[in-house]
């Protein structure tokens, strides 16, 4: 393609290719309008917009790496997937905690993506409508292919947009139903005491969160990796039967950390974790007193100090976020003008 006849619909997906994040604002709407088709609505959206980016990605790797077998290139789209599903997903919590609608939509597209590298690299065409029942499929949605096909014919695509004005319950539930999917709660066929036993740890955090709101940050990294890795190899084993065992040896070199780089990402947050603390006795300590005393003063500081942490790490997130992608496209244009 060179790129002169483009159709500007085609080339600005292209152009945010990089950010879930931006998708995700684009596809909430579509789950307002029909929020009874959340998992539905998504995974034809998925389909529609990553489907061509999932070949052309597949393409430039191979085109990169000649040389490297199925299995290489497998591992390859699941650590792609699984940093993108942390990168994308993990901004909640405290003063962010009404992002999580949109991070939660994000990680799932991120997950998504993954899923139809996968299927490329298996010779299945990422943008057949088979795909999105393969996504509901794997997302435990629906328990076969042809019960989700025969669903799929009762949802409307591109549903007109909403603009979120639906009862609180129901946008609640859904954000719910969003972590089961991503693997926060526990999904499944499970008791009501395994369902509450299961969600016990993440409604602690979500609470913990809500004072220091930077621990959601290390927490859902590792969650997200987790289910993330999980649903790569699930995907191999229904794309490609018998070749996860690869994946499965490998999957504690997946997404792993160089030395340095982790232990700095490791202090950064607890150097934001453990500031609201000091601040917060140093406050109390030296006898400066807002209300209740020395606790009152406490909490106040440690609330206040924690909020300007997490928003000082927000603002340089996405700050790093947006180099990135400019980067990205220049380099995207650079590759088209050759």
């Amino acid at each position: 393609m060179n790129g002169g006849g483009r159709n500007p619909e085609e080339s600005r997906p292209a152009r945010t290719a990089g950010s879930a994040t931006v998708e995700a604002q684009a596809l909430l709407p579509m789950i307002w309008a029909d929020p009874q088709h959340m998992p539905e609505q998504l995974a034809f959206f998925a389909v529609r917009r990553f489907g061509p980016r999932a070949a052309a990605s597949v393409a430039r790797r191979k085109q990169g790496r000649p040389a490297a077998g199925d299995d290489e290139l497998r591992q390859e789209a699941i650590t792609h997937g699984t940093r993108m599903t942390i990168a994308d997903g993990a901004v909640l919590g405290g003063p962010f905690i009404v992002l999580m609608p949109v991070s939660f939509v994000a990680a799932l597209l991120a997950q998504a993506r993954m899923v139809l590298e996968l299927a490329v690299l298996s010779g299945h065409d990422p943008r057949s409508e088979q795909r999105v029942a393969d996504l509901l499929v794997l997302q435990d949605v629906y328990p076969s292919t042809e019960e989700a096909t025969e669903a799929l014919n009762e949802v409307k695509r591109r549903p007109p947009g909403g603009r979120g004005r639906i009862p609180r319950r129901t946008r609640w539930s859904l954000v719910v139903r969003m972590a089961a999917i991503l693997g926060l709660l526990g999904g499944g066929k499970q008791s009501t005491f395994q369902r509450v036993v299961s969600s016990a740890p993440i409604v602690v955090l979500f609470l913990v969160g809500m004072v220091l709101p930077l621990i959601w940050v290390p927490a859902l990294a590792v969650i997200y990796r987790k289910n993330t890795l999980r649903l790569g190899v699930k995907a191999v084993q229904y794309y490609t039967p018998g070749a996860a065992g690869d994946v499965l040896r490998h999957r504690k070199r997946i997404v792993h950390m160089p030395g340095t780089a982790g232990l700095a990402a490791v202090l950064r947050v607890l150097a934001f974790a453990v500031a609201p603390f000091a601040a917060a006795v140093a406050a109390a300590a030296a006898g400066f007193r807002l209300a209740g005393g020395f606790w009152g003063t406490f909490l106040l500081v440690l609330v206040a100090v924690s909020l300007i942490a997490a928003s000082l790490w927000f603002v340089r997130r996405r700050s790093r976020r947006r180099e990135e992608e400019h980067a990205g496209d220049q380099q995207e244009h650079a590759g088209d003008e050759e």
